[in-house]
C-alpha cells in the first residue's frame, strides 16, 4: 500500500500493489495533524477546506471583480487544465429525423475525455425558438432519456442497450412541444452513458489523473462547455437563450461550465451539493474557493434556481447579490414530490 497522490484538499489517493502490479486505488480525506506527520506542506494543509469556505462578503462591485478575476485565474491555472480555451469541438450531425411528433437531431463532438454526443429534440419544423435547454445527464437522467424517445426513434438509438421504453414520458414530450417554442437538449459526459467503467476501473482512473494535476470533473467541466459550443454552431441555436439543468454531481459541473461560457440566461441545479467536499471534486480548488463562491460567480450573469430541500447553505451568494444590488436573484425552490 501507498500515496499515489496528495491534491492540496486533505484527500490522499491511495494505491495496493501485489507482486508489482498496482489492482486499485481510493481516495480518503485525511485530517491536518496526519498530514503535517506524514510530511505535507505546512502551508497547504493550514489552509484545507478553509480559505474558500471563509472567502469575504466585498465591499463593492471593484473588490468583487477583483475577487472573481482572481478565483477564475486560479481555477484555470490550478484546478481546471485547459479551462480558458478548450479546443474547437469539431461536431458533425449524425442524423436529423422527425417521427411522432417530435424532431430528433444528434451530433458527435470531440469531448475532452473523447467522442461524446449531443442529442437535440423539439417539435418537427420548428423556427426561432424561445429557449434551448441542455440537460447534463448523470447516469439515472441518461436512462431517463433513454426510456423516454425509444418508443419514438429506436432505431436511431441503436448500438445503446436501452431499458424499458416511457410511452408516458414520450407523450408528455409531445405535449410540451406542441405547447411551447423549446428546444431540448441532452449530453451524457465522460464517464456517463456509453462511456462509464467499471467501479474498480473508474477508482484506477480517478487515481491516475488525480497523479497528472486533474480529475474526471474538471473533464466534464469541459465536455459541458463543448456541448454549449456544439449546440450553438452545428446547432444552429447560437442566438437562442440557453439554459442548463442538472442533478447532483452533474449540477456542480454545469454550475463551473458556465462560468466559462457566456450567455447562459439560467441554471437549474437540483441537488447541488452545498461544498466541495461532497461532490465535483476538482484539483486543489478548496485552497480558493467552495461551491457558495462559484454560485456567486454564475450568479452575477445568470438566474440561479437551486432544488434542494431546507435552504441553507447559500448565504455567501445571496449576501453578494444583496451587497451589490445585482438584478437576478438566487432562487432556492422545493423539489418536485
Amino acid at each position: 500500500t501507498g500515496v499515489l497522490a496528495w491534491t492540496g484538499d486533505g484527500m490522499l489517493v491511495v494505491y495496493r500493489r501485489m507482486k508489482g502490479r498496482t489492482f486499485g486505488c481510493f481516495m480518503v480525506q485525511v485530517s491536518g495533524p496526519i498530514l503535517l506527520a506524514m510530511g505535507c506542506p505546512a502551508e497547504e494543509v493550514e489552509v484545507e477546506g478553509e480559505r474558500g469556505s471563509a472567502a469575504a462578503v466585498p465591499e463593492n462591485a471593484e473588490q468583487w471583480q477583483a475577487m472573481r478575476t482572481r478565483w477564475i485565474k486560479s481555477l484555470v491555472q490550478d484546478c481546471l487544465p485547459g479551462g480558458d480555451q478548450p479546443a474547437a469541438p469539431q461536431a458533425k450531425e449524425i442524423f436529423n429525423v422527425e417521427k411522432n411528433e417530435i424532431a430528433l437531431r444528434a451530433f458527435d463532438f470531440a469531448g475532452f475525455g473523447g467522442k461524446l454526443r449531443l442529442y437535440v429534440s423539439h417539435a418537427p419544423g420548428l423556427k426561432n425558438p424561445d429557449l434551448v435547454v441542455l440537460n447534463i445527464l448523470d447516469d439515472d437522467g441518461w436512462t431517463d432519456f433513454l426510456a423516454t424517445m425509444r418508443p419514438g426513434f429506436e432505431k436511431q438509438l441503436k448500438g445503446i442497450e436501452l431499458p424499458e421504453p416511457d410511452p408516458r414520458s414520450f407523450r408528455q414530450h409531445q405535449g410540451m412541444f406542441k405547447s411551447f417554442n423549446w428546444v431540448m437538449a441532452y449530453v451524457a459526459v465522460t464517464g456517463v452513458g456509453q462511456t462509464r467503467m467499471e467501479p474498480a476501473l473508474e477508482v484506477i482512473r480517478d487515481g491516475q489523473m488525480l497523479n497528472q494535476g486533474q480529475t474526471i470533473d474538471n473533464t466534464r467541466v469541459q465536455d459541458a462547455r463543448m456541448a454549449v459550443r456544439t449546440l450553438r454552431d452545428a446547432g444552429g441555436l447560437g442566438e437562442t437563450p440557453l439554459w442548463i439543468q442538472a442533478t447532483g454531481r452533474m449540477a456542480g459541473v454545469a454550475l463551473y461550465a458556465s462560468l466559462f461560457e457566456p450567455g447562459v440566461v439560467r441554471l437549474d441545479l437540483h441537488d447541488l451539493p452545498r461544498t466541495h467536499a461532497e461532490g465535483q471534486f476538482f484539483f486543489r480548488v478548496r485552497r480558493y474557493l467552495d461551491v457558495p463562491q462559484a454560485v456567486a460567480m454564475a450568479l452575477q450573469q445568470s438566474k440561479v434556481v437551486i432544488y434542494q430541500n431546507g435552504e441553507d447553505g447559500w448565504e455567501y451568494p445571496k449576501e453578494v447579490a444583496r451587497k451589490l444590488e445585482w438584478t437576478t436573484k438566487l432562487q432556492i425552490r422545493s423539489p418536485a414530490p
